[in-house]
């Protein structure tokens, strides 16, 4: 047999079939190779910070028998309550009206503490501060003041007012009268 004829179709045809064979092989090494490497972990999402709330307010201590921190703390707390300039200043204008800033103020009659609460408005501070009687702390006063301004229907006119003499008239009429 010539060499010719060997390699034309003894060798040939090993070397094609070895080339094929090498090509799956490494074709299935690949394959393999592929799975046999796990995905990476999926990332976990990150959780966005909960929202900013807004402080609680705590207040200072305030002075009560010192009209200017009294004053001050009117200021303050209202402020801080989210209410415009023009209330605030009415709120403090009515409050050295009726008490003179004086938390515990009475008139010697059924006028009581720093806007002068009486009869049945009196009974709800009472109830709301839990006072039983005695002289509500200046904080639940301011902070009885601010519920009955936005939730009585009767003080909506103060709410409504746009300048501070608007609103300290609506004051005096909502709370001297009991509406607007």
């Amino acid at each position: 047999m010539r060499t010719d004829t060997f390699l034309a179709t003894g060798i040939a045809p090993i070397g094609r079939n070895f080339a094929r064979s090498f090509l799956a092989l490494s074709a299935l090494i690949s394959v393999a190779a592929c799975a046999a490497i796990e995905p990476p972990p999926p990332v976990a999402a990150v959780a966005p910070p909960p929202p900013a709330v807004a402080p609680a307010y705590v207040p200072p201590p305030v002075d009560t028998s010192n009209p200017a921190s009294v004053r001050a703390e009117i200021v303050r707390y209202f402020s801080h309550k989210g209410y415009q300039r023009a209330h605030v200043d009415a709120l403090v204008a009515h409050a050295r009206i009726e008490s003179g800033f004086r938390p515990c103020a009475s008139n010697g009659s059924s006028l009581r503490y720093l806007y002068q609460w009486s009869g049945r408005r009196l009974q709800q501070l009472d109830r709301f501060a839990e006072a039983h009687g005695r002289c509500p702390s200046l904080e639940k006063q301011l902070a009885f003041t601010d519920s009955e301004l936005r939730n009585e229907p009767n003080y909506a006119c103060f709410l409504q007012a746009t300048t501070e003499s608007g609103a300290l008239t609506a004051l005096r009429r909502g709370f001297g009268h009991g509406s607007c």
